[in-house]
C-alpha cells in the first residue's frame, strides 16, 4: 500500500519559499535577500502566505541584471521593507514548525541565503536541512532516470540528482510549468510569491512521478 507517500498525506504542512536577491552569489558577504516569499500549504491548499521585503544595513547594491529580471523597485523597498531583525521570528517560526520546506533550486541557492540569515541572527539552520524538498532536484532525478528508493536519504538523493548534468534536460520552473501545461502569467515570474504559485502547481505534478 502507498498511503505513506507524501502525495496521499493530507496532514503535512509545507512551506514553499523563494528568495529574490541582489545577485547570484551564495554568500552574504556579497549577496542578501531583499524579498522572501513564503506560502503555507496543507492538503494541497494554500492556508497562508507572506510577502516580505527586507531593508538591510549594507553598502551592497543590486546588480543591473538582477534588478531587471526581478523588477526590483527601490521605492517599494523603502516603503514596505522591514529590518531583518524584525521579521526573522516569523521566518523562523514558519520554517521550524513545518514538516517540509519546498522550493525550486533551494538546495542550489536559497538554502545558503537562509543559512546566512539564521547565522546573522545568531541561530543555526542545520536542523532544517532534512526538511528540504527541491523541485528542481526532484525533476532532474525523474527526467534523468535516477530512481529514489524507499529508505534512501532524501537529501542525499536530491544532491545527487542536482549535481548530475545531462545535455538537453530542462528543469527550470518556467520550462516545467509549460511542459505540464500549467496556466500562469509567465511574464510576471521572478517575483517571489508569483514564482511560488507556479512552484506549488509543479510540485502537484511531480509528486505523482516519484515515490517519496
Amino acid at each position: 500500500m502507498d498511503e505513506h507517500l507524501l502525495r496521499f498525506d493530507k496532514e503535512k504542512t509545507y512551506v514553499f519559499i523563494d528568495c529574490e536577491t541582489l545577485n547570484l552569489c551564495l554568500n552574504s558577504c556579497h549577496n542578501l535577500p531583499w524579498q522572501i516569499g513564503m506560502i503555507k500549504v496543507i492538503n494541497g491548499k494554500i492556508v497562508d502566505q507572506k510577502d516580505i521585503y527586507i531593508k538591510w544595513d549594507t553598502d551592497l547594491k543590486i546588480s543591473d541584471d538582477a534588478a531587471r529580471i526581478t523588477r526590483y523597485d527601490q521605492k517599494k523597498i523603502d516603503r514596505l521593507g522591514v529590518k531583518p531583525e524584525e521579521i526573522f521570528a516569523t521566518v523562523e517560526d514558519w520554517l521550524d514548525s513545518c514538516d517540509y520546506i519546498m522550493g525550486h533550486n533551494t538546495l542550489g541557492f536559497d538554502v545558503y541565503l537562509i543559512k546566512d540569515y539564521y547565522k546573522f541572527m545568531g541561530k543555526s539552520s542545520e536542523h532544517l536541512y532534512p526538511k528540504f524538498i527541491d523541485t528542481n532536484a526532484i525533476a532532474k532525478g525523474i527526467k534523468m532516470g535516477i530512481p529514489y528508493k524507499a529508505g534512501d536519504d532524501l537529501l542525499e538523493y536530491q544532491y545527487k540528482a542536482y549535481h548530475t548534468i545531462k545535455k538537453g534536460v530542462k528543469t527550470n520552473l518556467t520550462a516545467l510549468g509549460k511542459e505540464f501545461e500549467i496556466d500562469v502569467d509567465y511574464n510576471n515570474l521572478h517575483d517571489a510569491v508569483n514564482d511560488l504559485i507556479l512552484n506549488i502547481k509543479v510540485w502537484d505534478k511531480l509528486k505523482w512521478q516519484i515515490d517519496i
